[in-house]
């Protein structure tokens, strides 16, 4: 299972819509938003949908300005264990960070 954080900014007068649009997609969690129209937003695979699908869907929000990826996390253990109905094991993560 791939999860992923990203960086959304939007338009400051669009703020509202744009958390909005981020909130009813599905596999989509909106963690902190700031009156300047950015959010830090996380996205992880859920059924149809990948977490990548939903990066590049941020785009097509209006008033979103920009969506950087800022974070990703494979999880394969888990992907396996709702496959099997067995507990989760250790994940492995990976960062991108800019110097």
């Amino acid at each position: 299972m791939n999860v992923i954080g990203v960086l959304v900014h939007g338009v400051q007068a669009q703020r509202a819509a744009i958390a909005a649009a981020l909130a009813a997609m599905p596999g989509v969690e909106v963690h902190e938003s700031f009156d300047d129209g950015r959010f830090v937003v996380v996205a992880e695979d859920v059924a149809g949908v990948r977490a990548s699908d939903s990066l590049m869907a941020f785009h097509a929000i209006p008033g979103v300005l920009s969506a950087a990826l800022v974070f990703h996390g494979v999880d394969d253990d888990a992907a396996s264990a709702d496959q099997t109905n067995s507990s989760p094991g250790k994940a492995t993560f990976m960062e991108t960070r800019q110097s």
